[in-house]
């Protein structure tokens, strides 16, 4: 004879069986559905990544300038020749040589005075201040924006790449030090041969001539 003993309601199930009937005891647990094991993990919200620009803002630059709630005072601005931006209730602020991070804290510091816990955001719409160029037999010669690290290879990659005619050998940077135009040489073969010259680091200003 099977006797069945249930403890709890949809906790625990107990078979047990006779004494005498040759078997031995089986015992089954059935877990509640409601939290009769173990606690889930809980669900962690997604956290975005930190914002880790380093871009350093100069005369020229475009930035649009927005607070949240505040329609009066957020706008699209160019950063003067003299590194200053013009803006409501705050009048001329200097962000030449500052981040945009740099400068969401300082607008956000100075709106203080007039909104309640300001939330700024600064975004960088056109970079101008730190352009390449580069002349000559490439498809498509012109300005770059310097927004990250690039070399010479790169920036021809960017025009395009060269043209049947290029003089491969004879490429110039140039480069303004001190009030001079430094002439620095080239040679794509060489360098994409990994033949010994270096591929060189571009700084604003530089222009790359292909003849």
């Amino acid at each position: 004879m099977r006797q069945l003993c249930q403890i709890g309601v949809g906790c625990l199930a107990i078979f047990c069986m006779m004494p005498g009937s040759g078997a031995q005891g089986v015992a089954t647990v059935a877990r509640d559905s409601t939290g009769g094991g173990a606690d889930p993990a809980p669900a962690v919200s997604p956290v975005p990544p930190p914002r880790t620009s380093q871009m350093i803002l100069g005369p020229s630059d475009v930035i649009h300038i927005n607070v949240w709630k505040n329609t009066d005072v957020s706008e699209t601005v160019t950063v003067g020749p003299d590194g200053f931006v013009a803006l409501p209730l705050l009048g001329a602020l200097q962000v030449s040589g500052l981040t945009s991070e740099e400068v969401e804290k300082l607008i956000g510091s100075r709106l203080a005075g007039y909104i309640v816990n300001p939330q700024v955001t600064v975004s960088i719409v056109d970079i101008r201040s730190r352009q390449v160029y580069i002349l000559g037999q490439v498809s498509k010669p012109g300005s770059f924006p310097l927004i990250a690290p690039v070399h010479v290879l790169q920036l021809i990659a960017q025009a395009g790449g060269l043209t049947t005619y290029a003089n491969r050998k004879g490429i110039l940077v140039l480069r303004q030090e001190e009030g001079t135009v430094k002439k620095i040489p080239f040679n794509y073969n060489r360098v994409i041969r990994g033949e010994g010259q270096q591929n060189i680091m571009l700084q604003p200003g530089d222009t790359v001539v292909v003849p």
